[in-house]
């Protein structure tokens, strides 16, 4: 698994932001909203301790959305190209969840869990011994 600190960024290399603590799961999901937020097939995640996830340049700009759930989901991105770069869930307001794309070392990370794979598009083979979920596990 990752190792900690790591560090990532948007797309464009105006926003960059640290993570000083390990992984505590990485993860991809099938949801629809993580189809559209990567415009692809499902995101792949890290979810951190929010503490420890600072911007250490620019500014990221941010969304709000409300999720089946009912929760409000912030979804923090750069202004300039787009690239979403990590989340929160006012649910789960002590974690924050990276998107793995935007890691500087994404080769290192480790999926623990498919999640929403009722939404898995046909053509997406989840690997034989990964833990699949038809939605999010407790």
């Amino acid at each position: 698994m990752l190792e900690a600190p790591f560090e990532g960024g948007c797309q464009c290399r105006a926003i960059r932001y640290r993570c000083t603590a390990e992984p505590l799961v990485g993860y991809t999901c099938h949801c629809l909203e993580c189809q559209h937020l990567t415009s692809s097939a499902f995101a792949t995640c890290l979810r951190v301790p929010g503490e420890a996830l600072r911007a250490t340049a620019g500014a990221p700009a941010s969304r709000v959305r409300v999720a089946e759930s009912g929760n409000r989901i912030t979804t923090w991105f750069c202004g300039d190209c787009g690239s979403a770069l990590y989340s929160g869930n006012a649910g789960r307001p002590h974690y924050r969840t990276i998107y793995v794309g935007t890691l500087d070392r994404a080769g290192e990370v480790e999926v623990a869990a498919h999640i929403w794979t009722r939404r898995r598009l046909p053509w997406v083979v989840i690997p034989p011994g990964h833990r699949a979920f038809d939605e999010a596990p407790e």
